[in-house]
């Protein structure tokens, strides 16, 4: 790894992707991709999307990786008017670097930040202990038109990030 930056890398509370994160700092953020399909939304999904059951959205599975070290699986989901976003568009680029690209404002998300313990594969694909504690994000993110542009799940390495935010009193 480089000595650039210590870890954990930290993540301020603003818009912006991992992608994004990991560059700023001088990290050299790589992906591999695991699924990139277009598929019907399930329920839960279609209700984060606001759109109906069983239409077509575009389902991504990440892993992405600082200097090799895996940091995050990044799972998303996007409605039609992005399902044709390639997995080359995202080899070298991070998924809101694309919208961005395509003339995507991402305006405003609501996010909820939890830890729970590894489950599935997520304990392999992050070189962690089977079971052991992960950092995880769930996200629904607009445009400035309103519209859902994407919603994610995400799960993170808790010895490589960390989330930093500024609590201002009313």
């Amino acid at each position: 790894m480089s000595n650039a930056t210590a870890w954990p890398q930290s993540r301020a509370m603003e818009l912006m992707s991992l992608y994004d994160d990991l560059q700023s700092t001088s990290r050299t953020p790589t992906t591999r991709s695991l699924v990139h399909a277009i598929v019907p939304a399930p329920a839960e999904i279609a209700t984060q999307l606001g759109v109906a059951p069983g239409s077509n959205v575009l389902h991504l599975r990440r892993v992405r990786s600082s200097e090799g070290t895996p940091v995050a699986i990044l799972e998303n989901y996007l409605p039609v008017p992005y399902t044709d976003i390639t997995e080359g568009d995202l080899d070298t680029r991070g998924l809101y670097q694309v919208l961005r690209a395509r003339g995507v404002a991402i305006r405003i998300a609501n996010q909820a930040i939890s830890a729970r313990l590894a489950h599935g594969d997520e304990a392999d694909l992050l070189g962690v202990a089977r079971g052991g504690p992960v950092l995880t994000t769930e996200r629904v993110v607009f445009n400035d038109a309103g519209e859902v542009v994407e919603y994610g799940m995400h799960c993170y390495r808790p010895d490589l990030y960390r989330f930093e935010t500024t609590l201002v009193a009313k």
